[in-house]
């Protein structure tokens, strides 16, 4: 039997996601399944943050660039891949450029950001018969 979790809190992660939400399907034509990806990597990044439902203010409505790159550091400590911080990190981008493009935020913390680098991959090893060919 696995052992029971704990009823995770919710989080109001912003005052305008649902916005932000209707922004992604009937402008850029996003499926249910992105929409709720996105979703989840921004409740992530609330949870982190730690300010739960009862809060007036949605967690990213005030989060500053120091927030995000806290935010980043964790995701590298839990063990994250490049690739999913980085996921991660752009959808942070595109909700903080709709909160600029829309008058509700003056600033974008998140311009600044550097995507967490990722790995190469290695060159193929060819076989001998490659190298004589």
């Amino acid at each position: 039997m696995s052992p029971r979790r704990e009823p995770i809190e919710p989080v109001l992660v912003s005052r305008y996601f649902e916005a932000f939400v209707e922004l992604l399907v009937a402008e850029r034509g996003a499926s249910a399944n992105t929409v709720s990806a996105y979703g989840r990597d921004l409740e992530d990044a609330a949870r982190f943050l730690g300010v739960t439902a009862d809060s007036r203010m949605g967690v990213l409505d005030g989060a500053s660039t120091d927030d995000l790159r806290g935010y980043l550091k964790h995701l590298e400590s839990r063990g994250m891949s490049a690739r999913t911080s980085a996921r991660r990190l752009s959808t942070l981008r595109q909700f903080y450029r709709f909160l600029c493009a829309d008058g509700l935020r003056a600033d974008d913390p998140s311009a600044i950001l550097e995507s967490p680098r990722q790995g190469r991959p290695l060159p193929k090893i060819l076989s001998e018969d490659d190298v004589n060919s």
